[in-house]
């Protein structure tokens, strides 16, 4: 994803470990992408679920939900293990 026009834009995370958390991730026009393009893992200093496999990394995954909601309020989805 490009910022070729400078039009960044804040995204608010909703839920999880990282709710109300707003960051410029990306531009305008990427958010007038395609949806299952947006999203991101964060990674999480703790504390962690009970389950993460020893050598592994627990990320909060948020993602937007399906239109007609805003695509740059990306909700909280569980958690990956990288």
């Amino acid at each position: 994803m490009t910022d070729t026009a400078g039009d960044r834009v804040m995204v608010e995370l909703v839920g999880g470990p990282w709710d109300g958390h707003r960051q410029d991730l990306m531009s305008a026009a990427d958010l007038d992408g395609p949806r299952e393009r947006l999203g991101t893992w964060v990674i999480v200093d703790g504390p962690w679920p009970d389950d993460v496999p020893d050598g592994c990394v627990a990320r909060a995954v948020y993602e937007p939900g399906p239109e007609p909601a805003p695509a740059n309020i990306w909700r909280y989805q569980g958690w990956i293990y990288t």
